[in-house]
């Protein structure tokens, strides 16, 4: 039952690759229009590893806070330019598939797309969030769009496995825990584990535990491979340290 699941996931996260690789960038020259059939053949995108084992137990004292994945892709279009189950119907939003495309050449980004909690605004400054975690503490990762995602862990923020989106995202460098570079120049995505989690739609499943190896002290960086705009910050801080510093002050 694993290995049919991981290659449905795996099934639409390759038509995705090819249809990226395939659909035309907008230039000076006339894109082809919604309406026209992109026939797709699809890569050798495959994967044997299962879905990472997570431990149910938890601490006394010790939270799971929520990242919430969302994106606002349209099935119909979705499905009608990349495949069969894409983009499942729902309620995360009615955004056509070119206008999706057309938003990250302009703005580099789709803001349908993102992670939950995302910007903090504090004193009018824009910048990501950083989730507050101990020792102990989870995450959970709700996935209430209609595509597939990752939540990865990278040393530096850079792009994701699918080439086409790397550069319109100002992004040409894959991080390379995102993708590795093939002989031929593409780009295939590493497999899946503990700090490279493929979620998809609809679906809900823990996160690393803070305190661990995946999720050791300090702040580290998360991005979805697959749309490399999507990111948060994840800050572990000792339970102790902060009791303490707070008596001293």
């Amino acid at each position: 039952m694993n290995e049919l699941k991981s290659n449905i996931r795996w099934l639409a996260v390759s038509m995705s690759a090819t249809l990226l690789l395939m659909f035309p960038l907008r230039s000076g020259a006339q894109s082809k229009s919604a309406s026209e059939e992109i026939k797709v053949a699809l890569p050798a995108f495959r994967t044997n590893a299962s879905k990472p084992a997570h431990n149910s137990g938890t601490q006394a004292g010790t939270q799971t806070k929520t990242i919430r994945i969302w994106d606002a892709c349209d099935p119909v279009t979705f499905d009608a330019k990349v495949g069969p189950g894409t983009c499942i119907a729902g309620h995360h939003g009615q955004t056509i598939f070119d206008d999706f495309f057309a938003e990250v050449q302009q703005d580099r980004v789709a803001g349908g797309w993102r992670f939950n909690p995302l910007l903090n605004t504090t004193d009018g400054i824009f910048k990501l969030v950083r989730l507050e975690l101990a020792p102990g503490d989870r995450i959970s990762l709700e996935n209430v769009g209609g595509e597939t995602h990752t939540f990865t862990k990278v040393e530096e923020f850079g792009g994701g496995f699918f080439a086409p989106l790397n550069p319109l995202t100002g992004n040409p460098e894959p991080a390379p825990e995102c993708a590795r570079v093939l002989a031929d120049g593409s780009l295939a995505p590493q497999p899946e584990s503990d700090t490279n989690q493929f979620v998809e739609a609809g679906e809900t499943e823990f996160g690393p535990i803070a305190g661990t190896r995946a999720l050791p002290l300090g702040v580290t960086h998360w991005q979805c491979c697959i749309h490399p705009w999507m990111r948060i910050n994840v800050a572990v801080r000792d339970r102790d340290q902060d009791h303490e510093h707070e008596h001293q002050n």
